[in-house]
């Protein structure tokens, strides 16, 4: 019976950890995938102000991730879970409110839609990634499938959102997240006993190691926005392509990304994390330079599909190395890691952006330049695993 219960708790954690995963990317993308129906009535939101909602959004994630440590050690991570998914709901509900209101009055709810959703991306993916790494002894494995499914919830979100939108029901789609949401939220209230937080070390400074891993989780961030952030606009005004072609290239990246994740994840016991997680960077910088040598249509698209299988694998090995380096330090590494995914995601979309309008660089050209951003990653992972002890990074396997 012991056992029996035991197993129980098992697969309730598993549904929990995984459920909030691929909800976690269902909800941050869910704003973008609403741009068209914004700058239409009865919003009416110009450019500008579209891109100021990812302001609150950015930050607040950042924010969440780095207070992580000092709330997973007053409530356990699964607590931090459960406020993560709280502010994801309190989001979900503010965005559904705003169609009951007009002008200013539905901006300030998106407002606070983008705000929530931030700073429950910064909580839930920190204890998502985390909590995952606690599910079984291949940490590896189940760190990457977590991210695989939210991955899979930001590629199909555009689906959904157009599938609604075309019916005129598109409100219905955040309640049904809130709704999942809260589900996975009482599903976790009887696991919290169960995995207690680890215990945070009393001292500020971080650990070399986890400077490291941090240092990489950020250059990877600038490198996979550079990818996705920009691929309509690259297919689109620098090489003169149709929408189709730009929308094309964006569904590539993160299909790819999100299918070598999975196939990486379920043959984890044959792979090295170590050989690969330094092994990768090299490849995104040859997607970098080989970008802007492509010329047809059909190229473009198979250049991002090759950036996508470059990008897919760097992030959750650098938080499933790094936790098995850092096994006491979990919280942090989850906070520090995540925050620094967010601030190398809001930097290299708002520089390149700024080196495009500003200083008239085109994309070709930052493509080519951003291959040393990395090789400056590959750099930092291998200098990340020389600081990390073989027997930690053999243990994430």
């Amino acid at each position: 019976m012991a056992e029996g219960r035991y197993k129980s708790v098992i697969q309730r954690s598993a549904i929990v950890v995984y459920g909030a995963a691929m909800l976690q990317g269902f909800a941050f993308t869910l704003v973008p995938s609403l741009a068209t129906l914004f700058s239409a009535a009865p919003y009416n939101i110009g450019a500008s102000a579209f891109g100021a909602l990812f302001i609150p959004l950015t930050l607040g994630a950042i924010l969440a991730a780095l207070l992580t440590p000092t709330l997973a050690r007053k409530r356990g991570m699964v607590g931090v879970l459960g406020i993560g998914i709280a502010a994801n709901i309190f989001g979900l509900v503010a965005l559904v409110a705003s169609v009951a209101v007009r002008g200013n009055g539905a901006y300030l709810l998106l407002l606070v839609d983008t705000s929530a959703l931030g700073i429950g991306f910064g909580f839930n993916f920190s204890a998502v990634n985390e909590l995952a790494s606690q599910l079984s002894a291949r940490a590896t494995r189940d760190v990457t499938f977590a991210n695989v499914l939210t991955g899979l919830g930001t590629s199909l979100t555009p689906l959904f959102i157009g599938a609604f939108v075309a019916r005129g029901i598109w409100p219905l789609w955040p309640v049904v997240l809130a709704l999942a949401f809260a589900a996975v939220l009482v599903l976790s209230v009887g696991w919290r006993a169960a995995t207690p937080a680890p215990v945070v070390r009393a001292n500020a400074k971080l650990p070399r190691a986890l400077l490291l891993f941090g240092g990489a989780a950020l250059l990877y961030a600038f490198c996979e926005g550079a990818f996705s952030s920009w691929a309509t606009t690259f297919a689109q005004v620098d090489r003169s392509f149709s929408l189709a072609t730009g929308e094309a290239a964006l569904a590539a990246f993160w299909l790819a990304l999100t299918l070598t994740r999975l196939a990486l994840a379920l043959s984890s016991r044959y792979i090295s994390a170590r050989i690969a997680f330094a092994a990768f960077p090299f490849a995104i910088a040859a997607a970098f330079l080989a970008l802007p040598l492509w010329r047809t249509p059909m190229l473009l698209v198979a250049g991002f599909a090759l950036a996508g299988i470059a990008c897919s694998i760097v992030f959750p090995y650098a938080m499933s190395l790094a936790f098995a380096a850092m096994p006491s330090d979990e919280d942090r590494v989850a906070g520090v890691l995540v925050g620094a995914l967010m601030t190398g995601e809001g930097f290299g979309t708002f520089a390149i952006g700024l080196l495009r309008s500003d200083a008239g660089v085109t994309l070709a050209t930052i493509y080519r330049v951003a291959a040393l951003v990395a090789f400056a990653l590959a750099i930092v992972a291998i200098l990340a695993l020389k600081s990390s002890p073989p027997s930690a990074v053999k243990a994430s396997a």
